[in-house]
């Protein structure tokens, strides 16, 4: 896929007008499409023209004062068709940062603070190169008596899963473009892995972000519930003490009604406040970005491994390395002692002694 119609350019931050948005997506969709001053003329294919519901052949307009025009404005039908439709599937554009590499002393200060919890670490020589990393905005949802939507934003490196920090997220937000963004000249390569590492973390985002609104329909539920059950309790209070002379038959039988009725309501509860949890790659942005790579030698026991991490420019510390059991990013990794695994805090709590390690537990 390629970037979304109307995409603001990375090295501009201004958003579309509805008119140049709704004309480069309707020339992706097939029609031919072109402006002519504050108008567009369209032409569209039957099958196009019949899901937007506008002529094969119109004349288009953000605010039509013409008879036959179609509206393409903020607010009109079509546009709002046009951002479902590109809405319904992702995108994703190659970008790369222009910006310089770390500087060494940066490199060397960043590697020296780079901690192995249960050994040593050594820094060795020190590279520079450009990283590719890719960064996925994942779209979410949460539907109960009422829904709710959020974005999350996941960022990785594209061949070993390493997640940057914040400052360089924020360089490859195309939502708020970067001028230091440029357009890659062709697709950047982006291993196999990059997608299940964006998965698994993808998946951690969105538990967390909808954790506060999955409490709250909880809270809803629970409110509903009670104030159903007093309410109801009210009205069989009154009924068990009319305030004249009734047949016992008849209060019993209405106190049964009450009953009944307060029971259909609290079974419907549940099903209305059943929340539905849902999740979709809205976008990919693989980004090439200058980095400074070094050289570690880590030793654990009589155990020892090299380790190459990564200092991307505008970082203020090193990537976070995968763990090798679970996939987490982690800066605090611990080393199992058979086949010097790094694992995160989640995996390995306690450094001490020797780890019971589940990245070997999965070889066996």
């Amino acid at each position: 896929m390629t970037a979304a119609p109307g995409m603001p350019s990375p090295a501009g931050g201004a958003l579309p007008s509805p008119l140049d948005f709704v004309v480069e997506a309707l020339a992706e969709a097939g029609a031919l499409a072109e402006r002519e001053g504050a108008r567009a003329v369209a032409l569209l294919p039957p099958e196009l023209a019949a899901e937007l519901e506008i002529p094969a052949e119109c004349s288009l307009a953000p605010y039509p004062d013409r008879d036959g025009e179609v509206a393409c404005g903020l607010g009109s039908a079509l546009l709002e068709r046009l951002i479902a439709r590109a809405r319904g599937r992702p995108v994703s554009t190659s970008v790369r940062l222009a910006a310089g590499p770390p500087r060494s002393g940066h490199v060397r200060a960043a590697a020296d603070r780079f901690v192995l919890r249960n050994g040593l670490c050594e820094p060795g020589q020190i590279s520079v190169g450009t990283a590719v990393y890719v960064a996925a905005s994942v779209a979410y949802g949460v539907e109960a008596d009422e829904r709710r939507e959020g974005l999350v934003r996941v960022v990785v490196n594209a061949h070993d899963g390493g997640e940057p920090d914040a400052a360089v997220g924020a360089h490859l937000d195309l939502a708020w473009p970067s001028a230091l963004l440029l357009p890659s000249a062709a697709p950047l390569p982006v291993d196999g892995g990059a997608a299940d590492w964006i998965a698994l973390r993808a998946e951690r985002a969105v538990r967390a972000a909808v954790q506060p609104l999955l409490g709250e329909v909880e809270r809803r539920h629970a409110r509903d519930h009670d104030r159903i059950v007093s309410y109801f309790a009210d009205l069989i209070a009154e009924a068990r003490a009319p305030r004249r002379r009734a047949e016992p038959k008849a209060v019993e039988a209405k106190v049964a009604h009450l009953v009944a009725e307060r029971n259909a309501k609290l079974e419907a509860l549940p099903g209305r406040f059943a929340a539905k949890v849902t999740c979709s790659v809205a976008a990919l942005v693989s980004a090439e970005v200058p980095a400074a790579l070094v050289s570690l030698r880590l030793r654990r026991r009589k155990e020892a491994r090299d380790l190459v991490v990564r200092l991307p420019a505008g970082a203020s510390s090193l990537d976070r390395v995968t763990c090798e059991a679970c996939g987490a990013a982690t800066s605090r990794p611990a080393a199992c002692d058979d086949r010097m695994h790094l694992l995160c805090e989640a995996c390995a709590p306690n450094a001490q002694g020797r780890i019971a390690c589940p990245a070997c537990a999965k070889r066996r």
